[in-house]
């Protein structure tokens, strides 16, 4: 049975700025939320998502690699925590499925030390380059940080009646579902 695709929350939503709480691994829970994950991902694109992204405050992210070896590119990543970031930091243009269509350049560390809760318990997992800032950006997510947080306040401003657009839609959302006794 194939999972659902969740809807995508966009900037203005206020999930997206809350902090998410840690979920019990071994719960069927958690691998039905990170099966929805999937699903959503798979769905709309992209090379990660967190669950607050569609709406769940739990701290479960995923993370596809497009530089691993096949089979081994999907990370699922539970209560993880990032406990160092490391190298110097590059610039790279990032996106999120929050804010569709808009890319803009972000400066993050090389890479970053992750711990969380794997099938077999605790895990650490160093990634660099490409992984090293999904994961950076997920993990984010989970602290109601976004990848816009990490802009200049100018190009903030320059990027406000897109930001603005984003808002007005989750707004409308909202208005039109309690019309609609949602």
């Amino acid at each position: 049975m194939k999972a659902q695709v969740a809807r995508i929350r966009r900037y203005g939503h206020g999930c997206l700025r809350r902090k998410a709480r840690p979920v019990d691994p071994a719960d069927p829970k958690t691998r039905v939320l990170l099966d929805t994950l999937w699903s959503t991902l798979d769905s709309d694109g992209g090379v990660g998502l967190a669950a607050p992204q569609i709406g769940c405050l739990s701290r479960v992210v995923i993370v596809v690699d497009p530089e691993r070896p096949r089979g081994r590119r999907k990370l699922e990543l539970v209560n993880p925590v990032i406990t160092k970031t490391f190298g110097p930091r590059v610039p790279f243009e990032e996106g999120c499925l929050s804010f569709p269509g808009l890319y803009t350049m972000v400066w993050r560390n090389q890479g970053a030390v992750v711990t969380y809760d794997g099938p077999k318990g605790k895990c650490t997992l160093r990634e660099e380059g490409l992984a090293g800032r999904i994961i950076q950006h997920e993990v984010d997510h989970l602290d109601g940080v976004l990848f816009v947080d990490h802009l200049s306040g100018w190009k903030k401003f320059f990027l406000l009646p897109r930001l603005i657009s984003y808002v007005m839609f989750e707004f409308w959302r909202k208005v039109r579902g309690k019309e609609r006794g949602g």
